[in-house]
This record gives structure tokens, C-alpha cells and sequence, in this order.
């Protein structure tokens, strides 16, 4: 007979071996073959065609193209086919289920891994969000969104190579069953945000299939492992006491909430009317009767071309009538006051206050008169579109 101290071990080992419990649904085997068909068509496509027609003439582009092809149509066949065969030798009971799914998801951890790395290398090799030389002396306002998020994320090395080592960090991670979960958790929200980014920035198409096809088969992985999330997340309670609040605790909570929407509530009615805000033109400026000449701007800081007036009640005087240069504009903050159809400036420069006295207004024309110190100035303004 074998002695209670050995059962007592093997009751141990088998305690902290957990098996992963394998679905036979049909759709599981159908959502493991499409990961499978992705991984190897994107493979070939983003991982070895490309890395082939940088290296040989474009005279095989043609070759290249028509294995891609071959891998769709075989991954397509494969997806509709291969479900139907395992079904239904899974019901003969002569097959081995849980090792083709082990094959399966071991493929889509194994392609995530390599193409979220290649990702992470591209920022630390820079050959992700490397300076561009034109996008630098490019107006703001005149950059799409892809321009504005190479910008961005090019702006810091050290943003991109912290972004990089939790690609890289996580990608390692998935290399490892027992770490599958860990990677997953730390990828997941870093390609949800890329999605987001690729959405909301009109980034190029495929950039964007390849974030949403990886999120999908991270999404895919965490749903495997629902019972564990659910029993850490939902059914976990803590070992500390409970505080016993009774009703008051509900009040709490919707206070929390309540008090922080009615704090930015409370400055967001500080917001100036729309009709007021936006990019104004000076058209001409009078300065004690006196017209100030068209190019008098270029030496004089006051002679403003444009004044910017914000909804937060930030004010800019700009000379320059193309660009915005920060040296040599005034900023500060204004006051609108309609029903006296007054603005009152203070400049932070000098301390500097002005009143203004706004007439002669529809929607994208005013005049605005002001004095200060011995000064009575005179402005056209046009609003820009």
C-alpha cells in the first residue's frame, strides 16, 4: 500500500496542475482554424513576403503575389473544411481534440508574439515614429492624423521604447503557456488603444486590420481563461473586514461620481459663446487716427494680424499673419461681457489691461475699439473659417 505521505504529495502535484478545460463546440473549433488561416496568410504577407522584395528584384513581386494568393484560398478552405472534419472525427472518438486545439492556439500565441515584437523593435530600431524632416516645418492645422500621431509618438524616444519593451515584454510572455494569461493582460490594452488611435486618426488600413485582427486573437485568448477572471474579479472578496455603513455607503458612492462631473461642470459653464471664439483676422488696425501700415507687423509686435480668442478665456495677439510664433505674440486672458457688448483683456506680459468696446457685429464681422494708456486703437476684425 502506498503510505499517506505519498498520497499526501500527489494530491499536492495534482492540485497545482490545472487543466484547461477544452471546449468541443463547433464554433471554437471554427474560431481556432480561422486563427490558424490568419496567422500563416499574415505571416508570409507582413513577415517573410515583405523581407523577400526588399532583398530580390521586383521582377519576383509576381511570385510572391500568387503564393499569397494560394494561402488565402488554402486558409479559406482550410476554415470551412477542417471544422467539419474535426467535428465529426471528434465523434468517433479516434481523434485527439485537446491536442489539435493545444496546436492551434499555440500557432496564434506564437504569430501574436512575432508580430507584436516586430512592432516593439521597429520603435526601439526607429524605424517606427522616426523623425520626418517636412512634418517638422508642416503648419499643425495642416497635418492628417497619421501626420499628427508619428508626431506625437515621435516627439519622446523614451515614450516609444517604454511602449516598446510592453509589446516586447508581453509578445515573450505568450511564448509560455503558463504565462499566456500574463502576456495577454499586458498586450490587450495596448492594442485596444492602437485600435482606437487607427480609428479616430484615419491611420493607413492595413495598419489598422493588423491592430484589430491582434486584439481580436488577444480577446480570444483572455475568453478562454473566463472562469479564472471571473473567479479573481467578480468573486473575490477581501479578507479585510467590511465597513458597515448601511444605506450611507450607496450615497457615498453616487456622491463620488456626482461630486467629480459637477466639479468640471461647474468650469465648463465658464466657457465663452461660440459666435465670440475662434481665429479673428485684423483687417485693419487705427491707432490714434492713424491707419497702420500693412507690413508694419514685421517690427511691430503690436500691430497685430491675428487675435485668437479661446473657450476658456485665453487670449493670443499674434503679429505674424501665417504663423503662430510664441516669442513674439501676447497672451492672457479675456472676459466677454454681453449684455454691455464689452471684452476685457489682461495681458500677462505686462499686466497689462484692456477694454474693449465691440460693435458692428454679425456672425463673422466685428469692430472693436479700445483705448489704453493714451492709446485709442481701432480694430477690423474678420472671423476666419
Amino acid at each position: 500500500m502506498p503510505s499517506p505521505l505519498a498520497n499526501k504529495q500527489q494530491t499536492s502535484s495534482s492540485l497545482l496542475i490545472k487543466k484547461e478545460p477544452t471546449p468541443s463546440s463547433w464554433l471554437i473549433k471554427f474560431v481556432d482554424c480561422a486563427f490558424v488561416a490568419i496567422a500563416v496568410a499574415d505571416f508570409f504577407d507582413s513577415m517573410v513576403a515583405m523581407a523577400l522584395v526588399s532583398a530580390y528584384p521586383q521582377s519576383r513581386l509576381v511570385l510572391y503575389g500568387i503564393i499569397s494568393t494560394f494561402l488565402k484560398i488554402a486558409g479559406l478552405i482550410f476554415v470551412i473544411g477542417y471544422p467539419l472534419y474535426w467535428r465529426r472525427a471528434e465523434k468517433r472518438g479516434d481523434f485527439n481534440s485537446a491536442l489539435r486545439h493545444a496546436w492551434f492556439r499555440g500557432i496564434l500565441r506564437y504569430w501574436l508574439a512575432v508580430e507584436i515584437c516586430n512592432y516593439g523593435f521597429a520603435k526601439i530600431l526607429e524605424t517606427q515614429f522616426a523623425h520626418v524632416y517636412f512634418r517638422a516645418d508642416s503648419l499643425v492645422g495642416s497635418l492628417s492624423g497619421y501626420d499628427l500621431t508619428w508626431n506625437y509618438f515621435g516627439y519622446s524616444y523614451a515614450l516609444a521604447v517604454i511602449i516598446a519593451l510592453f509589446q516586447i515584454g508581453g509578445s515573450i510572455l505568450l511564448l509560455f503557456r503558463r504565462t499566456t494569461l500574463l502576456g495577454t493582460v499586458v498586450l490587450l490594452p495596448v492594442l485596444v488603444n492602437v485600435v482606437l488611435i487607427d480609428v479616430f486618426y484615419g491611420i493607413a488600413e492595413g495598419a489598422l486590420m493588423n491592430a484589430v485582427v491582434f486584439t481580436l486573437g488577444l480577446t480570444y485568448l483572455l475568453l478562454l481563461r473566463w472562469k479564472d477572471l471571473k473567479a479573481v474579479f467578480l468573486d473575490t472578496i477581501s479578507a479585510l473586514p467590511p465597513i458597515k455603513l448601511g444605506w450611507a455607503k450607496y450615497v457615498l458612492r453616487l456622491f463620488v461620481v456626482a461630486y467629480a462631473f459637477l466639479f468640471i461642470w461647474h468650469f465648463a459653464g465658464y466657457r465663452h459663446p461660440e459666435y465670440m471664439t475662434g481665429k479673428w483676422q485684423v483687417e485693419q488696425i487705427v491707432r490714434n487716427e492713424d491707419t497702420v501700415k500693412a507690413q508694419a507687423w514685421l517690427t511691430d509686435s503690436t500691430a497685430w494680424k491675428n487675435i485668437y480668442l479661446e473657450e476658456s478665456g485665453r487670449i493670443y495677439l499674434s503679429p505674424n499673419p501665417y504663423v503662430f510664433e510664441a516669442k513674439r505674440a501676447q497672451a492672457g486672458f479675456y472676459a466677454y461681457d454681453d449684455r454691455t457688448h464689452t471684452i476685457k483683456w489682461i495681458i500677462l506680459e505686462k499686466a497689462d489691461t484692456f477694454n474693449v468696446v465691440v460693435s458692428g457685429k454679425d456672425a463673422k464681422h466685428e469692430h472693436w475699439r479700445l483705448v489704453h494708456q493714451k492709446d485709442t486703437i481701432g480694430l477690423t476684425m474678420t472671423k476666419a473659417e
